[in-house]
């Protein structure tokens, strides 16, 4: 079963090596949870990541003049999110996780996947993706984002058990989130580490296919 993980240094990396390792080509997917957009085989830049993660504006179609209704399920959703941050990545329930999941594709949230590699049975993040993490930690902290709140998930396939697959997804997105956190000063509460296991697969016809192996972005500012 491969279980590749995030590497986690053990102190933050230098401003130097962000830079460096910044140049390193990085590959992902962007997507949706309900239909998703690939860019298989093309380097997924910062920037690029700044606009597919980017909020989409509300339109809202109201008589005369005045500001618009509060769209009071969306501000319902957003406490939801809030309360299961405040939780520890090991006390989310499953029902937690099927409602951010309800949340994200009813109101088609930004989300990227990304192809995180991890050392073998374990939460470190491998080497080869850290170019991968920096420009994640470089578009977060961008203008257009650093306001907003960001779901971490970690999703495996389908080999193995479904308690050792949802305690390794779990692992895997908390080192997701202490490296951002440790690199570039994000703040804990804006990013909610949630590990699904196998309970959200990508390729549903070929449950041990290695696309169901990632990390999803998505940002919750809604």
């Amino acid at each position: 079963m491969q279980k590749k993980h995030l590497f986690l240094s053990r102190a933050p990396l230098s401003r130097a090596s962000i830079c460096s390792l910044a140049a390193v080509t990085a590959f992902a997917l962007i997507s949706s949870f309900s239909s998703p957009v690939a860019l298989a085989g093309d380097a997924l830049e910062k920037d690029d990541m700044v606009r597919a993660l980017k909020a989409k504006p509300i339109k809202k179609l109201t008589r005369g003049l005045g500001a618009p209704p509060v769209d009071k399920e969306r501000v319902k959703s957003r406490g939801l999110v809030i309360e299961v941050a405040k939780k520890k990545v090991e006390e989310q329930t499953h029902e937690d996780r099927e409602e951010i999941t309800k949340i994200v594709k009813k109101y088609k949230l930004p989300t990227i996947d990304l192809t995180i590699y991890f050392e073998t049975n374990s939460a470190e993040i491998s080497p080869s993706s850290i170019s991968t993490m920096i420009k994640l930690g470089q578009a977060l902290s961008d203008k257009d984002l650093k306001e907003g709140t960001f779901l971490v998930a970690g999703h495996t396939d389908a080999r193995g058990s479904d308690e050792y697959n949802l305690s390794l997804s779990q692992a895997r997105a908390k080192s997701v989130k202490h490296f951002l956190m440790e690199n570039f000063h994000i703040g804990h509460g804006k990013l909610v580490a949630v590990g699904y296991g196998e309970e959200e697969l990508k390729d549903f016809d070929d449950p041990a296919s290695g696309e169901n192996r990632r990390v999803q972005v998505t940002n919750l500012t809604h």
